[in-house]
């Protein structure tokens, strides 16, 4: 089966459905009230979404589920916290800006190690783990900084999970091109 542009935005909206079905269950805060178990549930959910993109092209995606949670509820039990599902508490939009490049390219990173795992019969599946990183910096960045513009001018909380929303499209935009790549092999460079 080839994977193109139907399956990118079949992963990018399952990724935003997970993200606002999962908001039933774990509430947006502040490190470090979102720990474990809404990191799991979180990871549940976005997890189970991501795997109805993945389930026709390999056989492997069964594990995306169990991925996902384990490496949410990690992240969420770690000093770093679940960041999918927190608003940062400084109002000034280039902390905002940073602490989302740093905090996105830590989270990032160790999704995409957990990943790997089900991704790695893929040929150069080894690059997952760099192209989740850059996206979940580039992403959460995004989405904190956008949160923050709305947040500055609404003063309603409910700015910071549009902002978050954002940052998980972004997240899935660029990891949904990547994984068109890896699948189609268009990562050719030296490991």
């Amino acid at each position: 089966m080839v994977m193109g542009w139907g399956f990118w935005f079949c992963w990018v909206s399952s990724s935003l459905l997970g993200f606002l079905f999962s908001l039933l269950f774990v509430e947006v805060g502040v490190r470090p009230y979102v720990g474990f178990f809404p990191g799991a549930i979180g990871g549940a959910a976005i997890g189970l979404a991501q795997w109805f993109a993945l389930r026709k092209y390999f056989s492997g995606a069964r594990w995306w589920p169990i991925a996902s949670i384990l490496t949410w509820g990690l992240l969420g039990a770690s000093h770093l916290g679940a960041v999918g599902w927190i608003a940062p508490r400084s109002e000034h939009l280039l902390v905002r800006a940073i602490a989302g490049l740093i905090d996105g390219a830590q989270i990032g990173f160790f999704l995409g190690l957990g990943q790997w795992f089900v991704l790695r019969s893929l040929p150069k599946a080894g690059w997952w783990t760099f192209l989740n990183t850059f996206a979940w910096a580039i992403g959460l960045s995004f989405g904190w900084t956008v949160g923050g513009i709305l947040y500055a001018i609404v003063h309603l909380f409910i700015c910071e999970v549009f902002g978050l929303a954002l940052a998980w499209i972004a997240v899935a935009g660029i990891t949904g091109l990547a994984l068109v790549g890896l699948w189609r092999g268009a990562f050719r460079f030296n490991n």
